[in-house]
């Protein structure tokens, strides 16, 4: 797929793989609308009129719904079509099922874990992909309509699985 002129969402970008994945798509000349709960590095708002910054929270569906429209209508004005979806928001949460107290892992703790690494990619991919695939592939110098990623660390990379399980479903 060319990056060039094209715009993806990408949840998670302000810290780690999500902040090198941004920084790789701007060097491709990417359009970018970055979403997370805290705002990218000074250092990667250079390219300013390429990258649009929509602070949510992950676990919010209204939250994201609204972001997604934000990034139809930015779309709209930049003239550059919609290229995918790039999930890299995530949380790990580091605890044993027992510890060594002989006491269970926090169930909130893997809640919450749920309703960001799962859950809230799951409705962010939910919710985008109906302005994905209006992309009308002949119209593309690559002939698609846009791409849908799961970033994973090893961290997240239990969550992430069940995502891939998710996309697969919907690929076929």
């Amino acid at each position: 797929m060319k990056f060039a002129n094209r715009t993806f969402i990408v949840s998670g970008d302000s810290s780690g793989l999500g902040l090198a994945t941004v920084l790789d798509l701007l060097a491709s000349n990417t359009y970018i609308s970055i979403l997370d709960h805290s705002p990218p590095p000074e250092s990667v708002t250079l390219p300013s009129s390429h990258m649009q910054y929509i602070q949510i929270n992950i676990t919010n569906v209204n939250q994201i719904q609204k972001a997604v429209d934000m990034t139809a209508q930015w779309t709209e004005k930049t003239c550059a079509p919609r290229g995918g979806i790039i999930n890299c928001a995530g949380v790990g949460t580091a605890a044993k099922i027992l510890n060594t107290s002989n006491e269970p892992h926090d169930l909130d703790l893997w809640d919450f874990a749920i309703a960001v690494n799962l859950t809230g990619l799951f409705n962010l991919t939910r919710l985008a992909l109906p302005h994905l695939v209006k992309v009308k592939p002949e119209d593309m110098p690559d002939s698609e309509h846009g791409v849908v990623i799961f970033v994973s660390s090893a961290a997240t990379v239990c969550f992430v699985n069940s995502a891939l399980g998710l996309t697969y479903c919907m690929a076929v």
